[in-house]
């Protein structure tokens, strides 16, 4: 009797153990990784766990989750044994528990409904491909073809009429059967709209006022062999989010570095606010294939094109150019007034490189709301080493141009992104910025300065027309005039041209180029100079066209 007693006691204990216990936890996310498209989300949650089978259910989750990338990992001394996604839908739940006869009922009638459709639209697309396959055969007989053996104006006769006969036959079902299956199709739809339209039914009649949104979960399966407490960590990829680069050049004066500010760009659409959540920020890109690529054979006959223009292009804003200049010598005062400048957050980032990816860790906790809108996040401001020089190109305006050369800017960007310009303040621009490019340096324009004048004019007692023989020999001379009004000396480039020659009957002979560099392939006329404050400067340019006589010449 004690012994049945105590083989009973243990098969009660074992089937208390074999009754999996559910607990449902509410988790933050402590991290998040957003990629360029994607994040990857880590949420962790303690609990304790009893001996036996636990399911532990991370509720109120992201509702654009990948369930082929969950992982789930903990500390303690337990098993996970599964790992599952689950969609609940509370209000069909209160359906059931409530025992709706009619929810059951009409449930059942509906998918009857649906489960008869679907083999009468089986047998309508059976019948077709029948129909189909016989078409093709009457079409492909040699008979219609000429290749019978038996041919005979006769034969070939009551062959055609026999063809037209079944073809007009087959037409005749195929027409049937196709608004069969239409009316079918249109049945399939009003079906499932009844019932989408019954659940919504239920679910406002069992409502107690409170609106209930659809639970996204994932269940984490756990064996204990006693009592326990335990942490679970959980990380799984998301879809509906994601980050893009933007940055900002800003130049306070003329005498000091151009700063850069990287700046993220994050959305994020996944039906849950991300509220006070540390970020980290990668350049990697989970969703582009890593494969390497094979090649194929190459066959003479084909052509094989591989354009690959990178350029840098760039969009001024008109701005008032004295005052901008005039702003510039006051060297950022402006920071002088207050004792303690206000912080960055670009301060509060850590920057980790690998071989593939550069991911930058946000100290900072941010909100990133679920609206699908830009917020952005300060990553980093870095010094580009600047030079600032006036540019000109008198032969098509006379502006003179204050411009930033950065000769190292691709160093300090790793991702293609717009970029914003401002001088002392004040936007003036905006550029696009792309590793990987064929220049070395980036030129910035960031206004014209009026306190520096250019004149290019032609002296026409220069220019004169000489005939030689068949040709003509065509001599111009141009003076470029430079006056600077700045109260200190500047650094100027200007440019010009030559016109180049398409007919090798005209030649181009350079004159007096005053110092100039010339580059052959261009035409480009190249100056830099130094001009002393209240200080002019001449440049000349001479040259001459040889030119047959019935070949019309034309310069400005």
């Amino acid at each position: 009797m004690k012994n049945l007693l105590i083989l009973a006691f243990t098969l009660t204990i074992a089937q208390v153990n074999a009754i999996e216990t559910e607990k449902i936890v509410k988790s933050k996310p402590e991290k998040i990784i957003v990629y360029t498209q994607g994040a990857q989300v880590h949420r962790n949650a303690s609990m304790s766990l009893v001996a036996g089978q636990n399911t532990i259910i991370f509720s109120g989750l992201e509702n654009c989750i990948n369930t082929a990338a969950i992982q789930a990992s903990g500390n303690g001394n337990f098993i996970i044994t599964d790992i599952q996604h689950e969609v609940h839908y509370p209000e069909l739940d209160k359906a059931k528990l409530q025992g709706d006869i009619r929810y059951k009922k009409l449930l059942k009638n509906v998918n009857d409904s649906l489960k008869e459709l679907d083999y009468l639209l089986d047998d309508v697309n059976a019948k077709s491909e029948a129909l189909a396959t016989e078409k093709s055969v009457l079409l492909n007989y040699s008979l219609y073809k000429g290749q019978s053996k038996k041919d005979s104006i006769a034969f070939l006769k009551e062959g055609l009429n026999y063809l037209r006969e079944k073809l007009f036959n087959i037409n005749t079902e195929q027409l049937k059967l196709k608004r069969e299956r239409e009316k079918l199709e249109a049945n399939k739809v009003a079906l499932n709209e009844r019932l989408t339209n019954v659940s919504n039914e239920l679910a406002n009649q069992n409502n107690t006022g409170e609106v209930e949104k659809v639970d996204y979960r994932i269940l984490v399966h756990i064996i204990a062999d006693q009592a326990t407490q335990a942490i679970v960590n959980l990380n799984y990829y998301i879809t509906n989010a994601g980050w893009t680069p933007s940055y900002d050049l800003r130049a306070i004066s003329n005498e000091q570095n151009v700063k850069l500010t990287y700046k993220a760009q994050i959305h994020q659409e996944s039906g849950i606010d991300w509220g006070s959540v540390r970020l980290i920020l990668s350049t990697a890109n989970p969703n582009r294939s890593y494969n390497l690529p094979e090649l194929s054979p190459w066959y003479l006959g084909y052509s094989n094109y591989n354009n690959k223009n990178k350029s840098l292009s760039y969009n001024t804003v008109p701005s008032t150019p004295s005052s901008t200049m005039e702003k510039a010598d006051k060297k950022a005062e402006l920071y002088n007034d207050y004792e303690q400048v206000a912080g960055n957050a670009a301060n509060y980032t850590t920057v980790s490189e690998n071989v593939i990816e550069t991911e930058y860790e946000i100290k900072l906790n941010y909100n990133i709301p679920c609206d699908g809108k830009e917020h952005f996040a300060a990553i980093l401001v870095k010094d580009l080493k600047t030079f600032y020089r006036y540019k000109a190109i008198p032969k098509l305006n006379s502006n003179v141009y204050l411009t930033a050369v950065l000769p190292d800017w691709e160093d300090a960007i790793t991702m293609s992104g717009e970029a914003s310009i401002y001088f002392d303040g004040s936007f003036v621009g905006s550029t696009s910025l792309a590793p990987g490019g064929t220049e070395d340096t980036m030129q910035l324009s960031l206004g014209i300065d009026k306190n520096i004048a250019i004149k290019r004019q032609k002296i026409k007692d220069k220019c004169s027309e000489k005939i030689l023989d068949n040709d003509i020999v065509h001599s111009y001379t141009f003076e470029i005039t430079l006056k600077n009004s700045r109260a200190n000396k500047i650094e100027i480039e200007v440019e010009d041209q030559l016109p180049l020659a398409q007919d090798k009957t005209v030649t181009i002979d350079r004159k007096e180029l005053s110092g100039a560099k010339y580059d052959e392939v261009t035409g480009l006329l190249k100056w830099r100079s130094s001009i002393s404050s209240k200080d002019s400067k001449k440049l000349t340019l001479t040259y001459q066209i040889k030119a047959p006589k019935y070949i019309s010449v034309a310069v400005n």
